[in-house]
């Protein structure tokens, strides 16, 4: 079957932005409702806040944060389709423009005014990710972590209900006068 050639480029377009998505930071793989409640539970956000959703897949957790916490947010997301689903979520939900998708690589995004942090990625993506969430979270913001920690840091709180749960990691950002008097080079506080 011969498509034209508008077809082969969108095509092209969506599983190579589908695979620089998995090589940059992970594959889109949804989280499931029972999961975004509970990964948002233990993130306690408060109204007004603002959540940043890095690689937010099809705006789940944004929209759902906004929803039922009253946060202001923003996603992150380099993988087409999940970007265009976002964005349709979004905008059916009706949480904008207090909340919105960017067509972004994360790395190159601040995260100086986020409160909390949400993330589900490889490995590999955390610790790079653990710099990143050194040099640029404010103080008592909270990252909150779907499936995988951040390497060599020490969790708040680790949540995993039942042994087929997927566990969900829960860190704090360091009070910077705690950070300054203890020379840690991490930036997490334990509780």
């Amino acid at each position: 079957m011969n498509f034209p050639i508008w077809v082969d480029i969108l095509i092209i377009a969506f599983l190579g932005t589908f695979a620089w998505a998995g090589i940059v930071a992970a594959p889109w793989i949804p989280i499931r409702r029972k999961d975004v409640d509970r990964l948002l539970s233990l993130a306690q956000p408060k109204a007004g806040e603002w959540l940043c959703d890095l690689g937010c897949g099809d705006g789940r957790i944004l929209v759902r944060a906004a929803q039922q916490y009253q946060v202001r947010g923003v996603g992150y997301e380099i993988s087409l389709l999940p970007y265009l689903l976002c964005w349709s979520r979004i905008w059916l939900s009706r949480v904008w423009p207090g909340v919105t998708v960017r067509y972004r690589n994360f790395y190159h995004q601040t995260l100086s005014q986020a409160d909390v942090v949400t993330v589900f990625l490889t490995p590999k993506a955390m610790a790079r990710l653990g710099r990143k969430f050194i040099s640029e979270l404010k103080p008592g913001a909270r990252v909150v972590s779907y499936a995988f920690p951040i390497p060599d840091w020490t969790p708040a709180m680790v949540s995993k209900p039942t042994a087929t749960s997927m566990s969900i990691y829960v860190y704090r950002a360091w009070p910077s006068e705690e950070k300054i008097k203890s020379g840690h080079n991490k930036n997490l506080q334990q509780h």
